[in-house]
């Protein structure tokens, strides 16, 4: 093996990466380097020349093997970042996307002297650990069905030094009690749409985060039809969309009356991000 320093282990695993068709080649070879190294990834051009020790080369072309066979590379660093956060993953949770940060953006834009907020289908506790940064006085709950998942959730929250209530629950479940805001990024693919996603998602990250039933809007139906009971008069809910939801969506608000409904969209352009209220 000659590939004994940073920049020839770096190159060699970018012409890999490229060979497997791996999107962002160099961003991928940095990040597993930089890593296992224990470095800021833009630092590994101040250390170029410096050898790596073996066990530590033996780490790195093990985590690229890995992501040869296009397993995501959050799942195999086993952490990601999320609105400035650092928290832990595993395959059983979905791994949080930037679209998502638009959802917290948006609740933290809009909405002041809040006392309860209620996440439903927490996972990785991206969400609910995000508000709770910019809420500090706010009480928070994030429930989520799987007990495997909140235990992760836990942890990102130990790690980011808030103070969540995690509760076990299927949508309402095991939750009493009135929130000004309830915000969830539920499953909402359809079996269809299922079925065309990348195999380095349909392969890894688990299915049950991802389809819903219904064309996608299970969930939506599921906490809407319950949510006035869970909502303060001026509450809102605040959703993540899929981006052709947006008329099904405010067809099923509307038939549980509730009046007031705005849509923003992503980076993209696409119909993300939906605010509900009576």
């Amino acid at each position: 093996m000659t590939n004994k320093t940073v920049q020839q282990l770096l190159s060699y695993l970018i012409e890999e990466f490229e060979e497997c068709k791996i999107e962002s080649p160099r961003f991928n070879a940095e990040a597993i380097i930089s890593h296992v190294l224990q470095t800021k990834r833009l630092e590994l051009y101040l250390k170029l020349k410096d050898s790596i020790p073996k066990a530590q080369r033996s780490s790195i072309l093990q985590k690229a093997a890995l992501r040869k066979k296009h397993t995501p590379l959050q799942y195999i660093l086993k952490e990601t970042e999320f609105y400035g956060n650092k928290l832990k993953v595993s395959d059983d949770v979905l791994i949080p996307r930037p679209e998502t940060e638009l959802l917290v953006e948006r609740i933290i834009h809009s909405e002041k002297n809040i006392h309860k907020i209620l996440e439903i289908g927490t996972g990785s506790g991206a969400i609910a650990i995000s508000l709770a940064k910019y809420f500090p006085k706010t009480a928070i709950i994030a429930t989520d069905i799987e007990t495997r998942t909140l235990k992760i959730a836990r942890q990102n929250a130990a790690l980011n030094n808030v103070n969540i209530r995690f509760q076990q629950s299927d949508l309402f479940e095991n939750i009493t009690g009135e929130f000004d805001i309830i915000v969830s990024n539920p499953p909402y693919i359809s079996k269809d749409d299922y079925n065309l996603l990348p195999d380095e998602i349909k392969d890894y990250e688990p299915k049950n985060a991802l389809l819903a039933a219904g064309d996608g809007l299970f969930f939506y139906e599921k906490i809407l039809q319950n949510a006035k009971e869970y909502l303060t008069n001026s509450g809102s809910l605040y959703f993540e969309i899929g981006y052709d939801q947006r008329t099904e969506i405010m067809k099923i608000a509307f038939k549980f009356g509730f009046k007031k409904i705005q849509v923003y969209k992503d980076l993209n352009n696409f119909d993300r991000i939906i605010k509900i209220q009576e």
